[in-house]
């Protein structure tokens, strides 16, 4: 059921292709071109316009096309005429019969390369227009509060229970998609485990939540939850509904990937447990 869960999530992400594109794009008009040049690169090609330079840079991407090939065999009716010979003499006798046309084909595999390629006009002083092409696959600027598609990640740190205080290593993970540039829905995991006198314990938690980003480093999320502890000494397992919350504040960026210091809390009738820790992130 998890699978499913967890595919369902992957795919509700409607926000991507053409329309984070067409969004990525409008995030570098009025940017400066020194910007978008520390962002994508040195571009392929430099050319004067009338209203100003044309930048464009272009990636390539080859594709394999397998050998392919079939053979197609079709009847069809003929009539044949034969002659017999009786006591009257030669008659000609009529049969139907059938004939079968074979067709062979091969086409062998190859190659091929395909050339995609983004532009940016710049006008006199430097400032980006329009851009336009494949500006998703070089991403917005590293501050535009932009994110699409499936996102990912997990953090590691020390968990504490609400039955143990003292803390032990723990973790959380999550996986969803973006339905729109600062929402998302994904499916969470965590695990929190502590000590106390009595021996250790456990809690883990497995939700839904909305994730949002306020700012292009900082989200925050919260969703219902299914929590499961472990008393001390890891007895008396119970199932309780709960709420799962986080926030995760990213201290390193670049295009979309974050190295963050999250915390998440787990929370239901007579329990609660979290875990501080840090943790990498593709969103």
């Amino acid at each position: 059921m998890l699978k499913y869960t967890l595919a369902a999530l992957c795919l509700v992400g409607c926000y991507t292709g053409a329309p984070a594109n067409r969004d990525v794009a409008h995030a570098w008009e009025r940017r400066t071109s020194a910007e978008i040049e520390d962002r994508w690169g040195a571009p392929v090609a430099r050319d004067g316009a009338e209203r100003g330079n044309v930048l464009t840079w272009t990636f390539d991407r080859t594709h394999l096309e397998l050998p392919s090939g079939g053979i197609v065999v079709t009847s069809r009716p003929v009539a044949v005429e034969t002659g017999v010979v009786d006591p009257n003499g030669m008659a000609m006798v009529r049969t139907q019969g059938s004939l079968l046309d074979v067709t062979a084909a091969f086409h062998p595999g190859a190659l091929v390369r395909v050339t995609t390629a983004a532009a940016a006009l710049v006008d006199g002083g430097g400032v980006i227009e329009h851009v336009d092409g494949a500006a998703l696959h070089w991403g917005p600027p590293n501050d535009a509060n932009l994110h699409w598609g499936t996102i990912y990640g997990a953090h590691v740190g020390l968990g504490r229970l609400d039955t143990a205080s003292s803390p032990l290593p723990s973790g959380e993970a999550y996986i969803g998609g973006m339905l729109d540039p600062t929402v998302g829905l994904v499916g969470t995991y965590a695990l929190t485990a502590a000590s106390s006198s009595g021996g250790s314990a456990m809690g883990m938690a497995a939700g839904f939540a909305v994730q949002w980003w306020p700012i292009n480093r900082l989200w925050l999320r919260a969703g219902p939850a299914l929590l499961l502890t472990l008393d001390a000494g890891l007895v008396d397992a119970a199932l309780h509904p709960g709420v799962t919350a986080a926030a995760s504040y990213a201290f390193v960026k670049v295009g979309v990937l974050a190295i963050d210091l999250c915390v998440d809390l787990n929370a239901g009738p007579s329990t609660a447990f979290g875990t501080l820790g840090v943790g990498i992130n593709v969103n």
